[in-house]
């Protein structure tokens, strides 16, 4: 699998946020941020012409279950989705859990992360459609 997992979507980035806040209780995990990054960056003087919204999502039983494996993986907590448009096409996207984890420790972690990672293919595969 690929570091970045990255679907487009038909939908407009307002309807795929509002599927995706939907998509994301629906498996166990809860928003702890949101973030409008155009908006953002705006306020700052920097204009951008696409889209850009990014979520932290946790689920804290998961994230309890990671630092108390490697503490210093908290530094890769909580679980980033983006939802952007790349040349006015709606994207969906994460760094992959597996990959990442992976490089950062040389514990085996894939007993908790493979599970985490594909709940989180179901919550962007949830949001695009």
């Amino acid at each position: 699998m690929p570091d970045l997992i990255i679907k487009d979507s038909q939908l407009s980035v307002e309807e795929v946020i509002e599927k995706l806040k939907e998509a994301v209780p629906n498996n166990k995990f809860g928003i702890l941020h949101s973030y409008d990054i155009k908006q953002t960056l705006a306020s700052k003087g920097q204009e951008m012409t696409e889209f850009c919204h990014v979520f932290e999502i946790c689920n804290p039983v998961v994230a309890k279950n990671i630092l108390e494996e490697d503490m210093d993986l908290a530094s890769v907590l909580p679980c980033r989705i983006s939802v952007y448009t790349k040349d006015g096409v709606t994207k969906v996207g994460m760094a992959s859990p597996t990959k990442h984890i992976a490089q950062l420790t040389t514990k085996d972690m894939s007993s908790i992360v493979e599970p985490v990672e594909q709940a989180l293919i179901n919550i962007i595969d949830q949001s695009i459609a």
